[in-house]
């Protein structure tokens, strides 16, 4: 009987196993092959699975082991980043030697100790739900028990129901300052941004790429203009008119195993011409699980795989973007539960990582939108790095692509990532040799103050105004 053949009717789990490397000398073509090939792919998952032949493990997708490249869970390779930055260039860079392989899979809970004490296994790590971080005046008044309902009044200065009006995109342009980069010609041409979500419509918007193993259940550019990827394409280009998108739609299977395999593609893709040349981001959790009974949880533990392999993606040179999440104590989106929600408890896992650009929420007047998650951050404590704008009308609203019937306008921090990430591409298209710490740098050197000065677990350091980033980087040439 195959892997694939054996049941239980017991209690099953879905987790990452991650397991040693010996025979993935070239990382990047065997995740390829795999990708391009089912069969290619169940070879590779057989031999990858070998060390826990007899436990019931059934692999659960489709596609390929994951290559990680930065050493084992714990003890990182610190010559891996600065190889890794021959991702940049337009040049395919030479294949690497995986460290370990991930892959998705079922297991019985009975048998996860024994699945943890394998010889050769590295780690168990879950592989949990992400959840799409759109923030609509619907949802807020959607009422759910055990969640947290929003406040008749919110206090000064926090947008929260009723909304003010959403705004359309000239007047998100003019407040964004996106028109000094425009007259000096910089509109986003030859920047291309990996959209991670849930898919693009590629006849409405520019999709170049991007990637799903083969016979996927989402190609790129397949999703409808109602997706929420769609969204997220539109709010690119709002500042960034010119740019081109790859699509990575994950979360046709929304879990981080999915997520894994989309930002290994996005390295991929890094190591044969240098593009993506950032990525945005709009997903994540709602909901804080308890450290006690799941210490390896991806908002607990910062050596998850898909952690990891986030901070490759960000070491090969393409900044990535997040969504800070909408789930801030004065009007939380309803999918939100108590234990994720408010300070310090609301911006967590990938999108509290470090070496990313977490964004939260505004309104066109620059007033915190109240479902804007708030930090400090549960792995960097000064997050959000920033915020931007949100409820307009690009991909949603009167007369525009996706209508009204699945939303009234671009809402949540998920509008506001794109938007930023298209900002970070004019700054990208004046000086394509910044690298993410550089644009970190730029974009916080040009925000409006807002909230305490310095840092404000609400808006960060500011409010994004790329005019003024751009204008400060001028200067420094």
């Amino acid at each position: 009987m195959s892997r694939s053949e054996e049941t239980t009717t017991m209690a099953r789990t879905r987790v990452l196993v991650e397991v040693t490397a010996d025979d993935h000398r070239e990382g990047f073509a065997a995740f390829s092959e795999a990708a391009a090939s089912p069969e290619d792919a169940r070879r590779q998952l057989d031999r990858a699975l070998d060390a826990v032949t007899g436990l019931g493990v059934e692999v659960s997708g489709s596609a390929g082991p994951v290559p990680m490249f930065g050493g084992p869970p714990g003890a990182p390779d610190p010559a891996v980043p600065r190889t890794l930055r021959a991702f940049a260039g337009p040049e395919t860079a030479a294949d690497l030697a995986a460290t370990s392989l991930v892959v998705p899979v079922e297991v019985e809970d009975s048998r996860l100790e024994e699945l943890r004490g394998r010889s050769g296994v590295l780690g168990v790590w879950p592989n949990s739900r992400q959840h799409l971080l759109r923030g609509t005046e619907a949802d807020l008044l959607r009422g759910a028990e055990g969640r947290i309902p929003a406040p008749a009044r919110a206090p000064s200065a926090v947008d929260c129901r009723p909304f003010r009006d959403a705004v359309g995109i000239e007047a998100i342009r003019e407040a964004l300052g996106v028109g000094a980069l425009w007259e000096a010609g910089f509109r986003g041409e030859g920047v291309l941004v990996g959209v991670i979500d849930e898919g693009i419509d590629g006849d409405t918007y520019p999709v170049a790429g991007g990637f799903a193993p083969e016979g996927g259940s989402r190609q790129p550019g397949t999703a409808p203009v109602t997706s929420h990827g769609s969204m997220c394409a539109a709010d690119v280009l709002v500042a960034a008119p010119d740019a081109r998108l790859y699509d990575y739609p994950f979360l046709g299977v929304p879990d981080s195993g999915g997520a894994l395999a989309m930002f290994q593609a996005v390295l991929d893709q890094r190591r044969r011409d240098g593009t993506p040349h950032l990525t945005t981001n709009s997903y994540g959790f709602v909901g804080v699980p308890d450290r006690r009974t799941n210490p390896r949880h991806e908002i607990h533990d910062i050596d998850h795989p898909l952690h990891r392999k986030v901070r490759e993606v960000v070491a090969s040179g393409a900044a990535c973007f997040f969504a800070a999440g909408n789930c801030g104590e004065q009007c939380a989106s309803g999918a939100c539960h108590p234990s994720g929600t408010g300070p310090g408890r609301s911006i967590h896992a990938s999108n509290s990582l470090a070496e990313v650009i977490t964004v939260a929420a505004v309104n066109s007047l620059s007033e915190r939108v109240g479902y804007s998650s708030q930090g400090p951050g549960m792995f960097e404590r000064r997050k959000p790095d920033l915020a931007t704008f949100t409820h307009f009308f690009a991909n949603f609203g009167p007369g525009r692509p996706g209508g009204t019937d699945e939303a009234p306008y671009d809402s949540g921090t998920s509008a506001a990532a794109p938007l930023a990430a298209g900002a970070a591409a004019l700054l990208l298209c004046a000086a394509p040799d910044l690298s993410p710490d550089d644009l970190r740098r730029i974009l916080f050197s040009g925000v409006k103050p807002a909230g305490e000065a310095g840092w404000d677990p609400g808006y960060g350091r500011g409010v994004l105004d790329v005019a003024a980033s751009y204008a400060a980087m001028t200067e420094e040439d």
